[in-house]
């Protein structure tokens, strides 16, 4: 499916499969995360994040150990150690599963196309050119990593490529309920339900609740943006009073 810097593949994803009997939630997002550092080059200034191997279910540092031990790092390269702000799995769990009360053991998670993108022209593009820069000199493997398909072009992949599987996925999980992360992932799984699309809009309606008959089942689903999203000051504060919201109408513990 492509290749990481320093050497390490990008895969196609499983989905992660909850610890319990029963799935509480099935959590579609667009497309996974990946490990990212921050690498300091010899010579140069730092890059803030580099994403360099999948996302591990594990603990980031002990990820990063075993990322670091997996491709023989060695001190000509430079440094490495985990980025600043947290990672996109932990801000779903803090900002999404929390408010709803879900147990993030209890979730059925997958993405509409199971493999890591790189957006053309973003920071992790030019961070992954400055690799290739050192790779030629430095005797390592240049990254080879799919560009993120166009917003319309990714949903009709996702739908014509993984429709199929992600009905299958979510017969298997019979979760009662959906939530989707981000515009692509609502409107997938708006065609998955043959529904009309649930544009995202910085209201009230935000975040609502939406009964779904999907085949004998009627599912509720809550479309929302990741919270790692990078849309703006507005939708980072219309998730936040959303995620605020929803912690205040939870039973007390």
């Amino acid at each position: 499916m492509g290749t990481y810097p320093f050497g390490r593949p990008a895969l196609r994803r499983a989905p992660r499969l909850p610890e319990t009997d029963r799935a509480a939630a099935f959590v579609l997002g667009v497309y996974p995360g990946a490990l990212r550092v921050r690498w300091h080059r010899p010579g140069c200034p730092p890059i803030p994040a580099l994403a360099v191997d999948d996302e591990s279910p594990t603990d980031a540092e002990r990820a990063l150990d075993a990322w670091r031990d997996t491709v023989g790092w060695r001190p000509e390269w430079g440094s490495v150690e985990l980025p600043d702000p947290p990672d996109a799995a932990r801000l779903v769990v803090n900002e999404v599963l929390a408010p709803l009360g879900l147990d993030p053991r209890a979730v059925y998670a997958t993405h509409c196309v199971p493999n890591y993108f790189v957006k053309s022209g973003d920071r992790q593009a030019n961070a992954i050119a400055a690799y290739d820069r050192f790779a030629s000199k430095a005797g390592l493997p240049p990254a080879a990593l799919h560009r993120r398909p166009e917003r319309r072009e990714l949903v009709h992949l996702a739908l014509r490529r993984e429709g199929r599987n992600l009905l299958r996925q979510l017969k298997d999980a019979d979760a009662p309920l959906v939530i989707t992360l981000g515009q692509e992932a609502a409107d997938v799984f708006a065609g998955l339900a043959g529904m009309d699309r649930v544009p995202f809009r910085l209201t009230g309606s935000y975040g609502s609740t939406h009964p779904v008959p999907l085949g004998a089942r009627e599912l509720h689903w809550i479309p929302l943006i990741h919270p790692a999203t990078r849309r703006g000051a507005g939708w980072r504060n219309t998730h936040a009073r959303w995620a605020l919201e929803r912690s205040r109408v939870l039973p007390s513990r």
